[in-house]
């Protein structure tokens, strides 16, 4: 994809460029390659910051950047909220996963709140939704919304009321086991101030190797 290579930090520029509803658009001698359904932009090459502070003024999507990328920050900044540390991991022993059980696919978006109704929606169109029920109600959620040659990014997801239940983990081991199956292995990224996506990923023996910047929409 336009030269980058099939690591973590660029899962979810190779799951875009696979997608048909991708765009892509030059900001100085470095691209942006977009997903307006999954309001999400990754700014790659030599990327101008000004460019790139017109594209955030612009745009109204999530913007990944290169961790090196500073003088992106300062920019982006200045339009928007301060981007944040996203920390990425890849599992250390894949076969030391814990076997958790109590997922399944999920067949019926009915009880699920939008707007994560949508994005489930969309998912399923990729491959399988895993979830986990309580009280005869779907509740927590896992999926790959982006895929390369090599690896997938998790997306993992419980409604408010279910909680600290120790359902994500269960979603999320039977998302990537299944997952791994067909041949890919998984990236988790976390903000650096989500405490329990980091503590979770850890418990799944997740280990951090690689950081980026998420810039969100204010």
């Amino acid at each position: 994809m336009r030269g980058l290579p099939d690591v973590p930090r660029w899962v979810e520029a190779h799951g875009i460029a696979s997608d048909p509803e991708h765009w892509i658009e030059p900001v100085g001698a470095g691209f942006a390659l977009g997903h307006d359904p999954a309001q999400l932009i990754v700014v790659a090459g030599d990327a101008d910051a000004d460019a790139v502070k017109q594209l955030a003024i612009a745009r109204g999507h999530t913007l990944l950047l290169a961790i090196e990328r500073e003088d992106l920050v300062a920019a982006v900044s200045s339009v928007r909220r301060p981007p944040e540390r996203a920390i990425l991991h890849t599992l250390a022993d894949p076969d030391a996963l814990p076997e958790l059980e109590g997922a399944t696919p999920l067949d019926s978006l009915d009880g699920v709140p939008d707007p994560l109704a949508s994005e489930l929606a969309w998912a399923r169109q990729h491959g399988p939704v895993w979830s986990a029920w309580l009280e005869g109600e779907p509740v927590s959620f896992a999926y790959a919304p982006w895929r390369s040659a090599k690896w997938f990014d998790v997306s993992v997801d419980t409604l408010p009321h279910a909680r600290q239940l120790g359902l994500a983990g269960i979603v999320a081991s039977a998302m990537i086991r299944d997952e791994r199956a067909r041949g890919r292995e998984p990236v988790w990224g976390a903000d650096q101030g989500n405490l329990a996506s980091l503590r979770l990923a850890k418990r799944l023996g997740f280990e951090p190797v690689d950081e980026i910047w998420v810039c969100a929409h204010a």
